[in-house]
């Protein structure tokens, strides 16, 4: 993943290639985790809820990690032609209705809109789910059907306007399947989203059947593409119990979805209604067991694998990343909201299930992507994908892969300086998905006017010989930065002696290192880079701490970085290496420093007697040069 070139050459493949079909089950593996594009084609108008989709978020989704993306979007109101509002909605009068699906077109215009969008996102090897969602559907279509949720809205079972809304629901389906058809078959179509809260089990069935039966009429791709159904009567985990049996057997092709905001109370504790701001208690988590239990059960019983389609908690206190103004009602404690959807996500994963996260962009109440300046709620999207910020001796998040705004704070003195922290974006980022970036604009008189400060550390360090170290870099070569400890002693009194040369940046990463000798009766230490005596972006990622008797390189060690691939990472079993360099030698250390494997010119490492874990690697190259990895290893 380093410095993320992702071959972006693949913009030019083409998603019309037919390959061959894979089975639900193999579909749901490939799929693994995944993020809606929410609130953007689903709107009545584009751009009304988010900013209009562009195909750079695809790269950003994938950059990531994503591996799915869910696509709501609506083909109702101006999207469709042909008004049934001028149909009875009276019992007996279906026959009013003339049956005519040629009066209902769908839009070239937006047709060749959701082809774009499809198409970005498949060149970007991302399986893609066409979901059919949003406000105009459910006024008017899915809402007619209950007569409890909006009476003005409700129309008979038997009347004309019911057998009118059915068949423009078809006529689109028809149209929208016809022409994507040629679809390579990482498009899936998912036939409506939560139709469970109107439709009820039985209404479900017939229009799952026919929704079906149309998809294949179509012929090519469409004859075995996987579709996504649900079930009518009860939601959230309840809804894919609900599909009767004629459907399920019906087609071997068939991939049932589920949705989970359960509590509400939790998630939706923005709103005034619902004040429960914390989640993750044993009671919290059985819950979730228990109900994904069932789901894994039925599953299996009907052999029809999952797509956990939607979950996602409201923004930690009710931010509105868009006004940059917290709710008037509060809302979820962010590591509650980070945990919720961790332990989804995971649990998910842990049960054979595919998901997509629930986003909508800066302006909604569930915000992971920002669209507006291309950012992420890191610790959210880390949180589903898996990814867990490395904690080294006293500097939490020394990867930054928890992003800057974890574990990290910038000072800026008052006296002149003006310096701003935020996540790097590609092409800058080192390694993983991200490098901390600090920006001084306006430089100060010294070093200490903008210093980069890690949490204090009070663990027992006393008298100990420690080496920090850290990959940098500078947007110009005549900047420059040092290493410096903020030590408290016993009696409370701080001192700043343990501070380093100034080390000179270019425009290209390297490892830089400075040790130090901690102090007896030392209480607390605060780890801390100081960058304020000249302008530029400095970037900083893979901070590392740690004692001689553990892990050391020499003075002479040539610290030029080599680029060495490794993968795969998450790894299990072997760990394949491809560098310019022969590799000498390869140490692996765990958390503590200690050495736990030592192999000898290598490409290949067998890690399958280490057990589940996060481990160093230190490789000794042919060129004198030594290059050091972090490795997550998953052996159960």
């Amino acid at each position: 993943m380093k410095r993320k070139i992702h071959l972006l050459i693949l913009s030019i493949s083409f998603p019309l290639l037919v390959l061959s079909q894979s089975t639900p089950q193999q579909m749901v593996a490939k799929m693994g985790r995944g993020i809606n594009l929410g609130n953007t084609l689903s709107a009545p108008v584009e751009g009304n809820w988010a900013p209009a989709v562009e195909e750079s978020y695809f790269d950003d989704i994938a950059s990531v990690g994503f591996k799915t993306v869910r696509i709501p979007a609506d083909f109702f109101g101006t999207r469709t032609s042909g008004d049934t509002s001028g149909y009875s909605k009276d019992a007996n009068t279906a026959s009013d209705y003339t049956n005519n699906p040629l009066t209902f077109t769908v839009s070239s215009t937006y047709l060749d809109r959701i082809e774009e969008v499809l198409t970005w996102a498949l060149n970007r090897n991302l399986v893609v789910i066409l979901d059919f969602h949003g406000s105009t559907l459910k006024d008017e279509f899915i809402e007619t059907f209950n007569e409890s949720k909006n009476p003005a809205l409700y129309t008979h079972p038997t009347s004309a306007k019911r057998a009118a809304d059915n068949a423009k629901f078809r006529a689109i389906w028809t149209q929208i399947s016809n022409r994507l058809k040629n679809f390579s078959y990482d498009l899936l179509f998912e036939i409506i989203n939560e139709p469970y809260f109107n439709i009820t089990d039985i209404e479900m069935d017939v229009l799952n059947t026919d929704i079906i039966n149309i998809i294949r009429s179509t012929g090519s791709n469409n004859a075995d593409r996987n579709i996504v159904i649900t079930g009518g009567s009860k939601n959230a985990y309840e809804a894919p119990l609900q599909i009767g049996s004629s459907v399920l057997s019906l087609d071997d092709n068939l991939i049932a979805t589920y949705h989970y905001y359960w509590p509400r109370a939790f998630t939706a504790s923005s709103s005034s209604q619902h004040t429960d701001y914390d989640w993750g208690t044993d009671a919290d988590k059985l819950e979730v067991d228990t109900d994904f239990g069932a789901v894994k059960t039925w599953s299996t019983a009907n052999n029809i694998p999952i797509l956990f389609g939607e979950f996602g908690a409201d923004n930690e206190g009710g931010y509105n990343y868009s006004t940059k103004t917290y709710g008037d009602f509060g809302g979820p404690e962010n590591a509650s909201r980070v945990e919720f959807h961790r332990y989804l996500a995971q649990k998910a994963i842990d049960l054979g299930f595919a998901f997509t996260v629930w986003d909508a962009g800066d302006q909604a109440n569930k915000t992971i992507y920002k669209v507006t300046d291309r950012t992420w709620v890191s610790d959210v999207r880390n949180a589903v994908l898996g990814i867990n910020c490395l904690d080294i001796e006293m500097i939490k998040n020394a990867d930054i892969e928890c992003g800057y705004n974890s574990n990290w704070n910038l000072y800026v003195a008052n006296d002149g300086p003006v310096a701003s922290i935020s996540n790097t974006t590609s092409p800058n980022i080192y390694e993983d998905l991200e490098s901390l970036k600090i920006e001084v604009t306006t430089a100060g008189t010294a070093h200490s006017k903008v210093v980069l400060k890690n949490e204090p550390y009070t663990q027992n360090i006393s008298g100990k010989t420690y080496t920090f170290r850290t990959v940098a870099k500078g947007s110009t070569s005549s900047q420059n930065f040092k290493f410096r400890l903020k030590v408290t002693d016993n009696s409370d009194a701080v001192s700043y002696t343990l501070i380093s040369n100034a080390f000179n940046l270019t425009t290209d990463y390297q490892l830089f290192e400075y040790t130090c000798d901690i102090p007896l009766n030392t209480k607390e230490v605060e780890f801390q880079i100081l960058c304020g005596a000249k302008t530029g972006i400095y970037y900083f990622d893979n901070f590392n701490a740690f004692t001689n008797q553990t892990l050391s390189i020499s003075n002479e060690t040539n610290l030029l970085i080599e680029k060495v691939m490794m993968y795969p990472n998450p790894a299990k079993g072997n760990v394949f290496f491809k560098t310019t360099q022969e590799i000498v030698k390869i140490k692996v250390y765990d958390l503590t420093g200690s050495e736990k494997k030592c192999a000898f010119n290598k490409n290949t490492l067998d890690v399958s007697n280490l057990s589940t874990n996060v481990y160093f690697l230190q490789l000794f190259l042919s060129n004198s040069s030594q290059q050091h990895k972090k490795l997550v290893i998953i052996n159960n």
